[in-house]
């Protein structure tokens, strides 16, 4: 308990290191999560219709890899859920 009164004592944090790239945040904004989303289905969509385009299987290609662009923005969807999930828990939690 003397510690605690000790005036000559710096409890202080020490201070965090600089570091070059800023928190996810900072560059992405609050809808980085809608933005993955939907970038996963636009590639889906670009990629297949540049195959369709190749292969001459007009709508077959567009359809699957569209499809798949939603498989995959849903999947990091499901990701990032489970990332602020475990943030969430690691958090303190205040009661009343």
């Amino acid at each position: 308990m003397n510690e605690r009164l000790d005036p000559d004592r710096n409890d202080e944090m020490p201070s965090a290191k600089p570091t070059i790239v800023p928190p996810k945040e900072k560059i992405t904004g609050r809808f980085s999560e809608g933005a993955d989303f939907i970038s996963s289905i636009v590639a889906g969509l670009l990629i297949g219709l540049v195959l369709d385009g190749l292969l001459g299987t007009r709508p077959v290609m567009t359809l699957l890899w569209t499809v798949a662009g939603v498989g995959v923005g849903f999947w990091r969807m499901w990701r990032q859920s489970e990332d602020l999930e475990e943030q969430a828990r690691q958090r303190p939690r205040y009661d009343a």
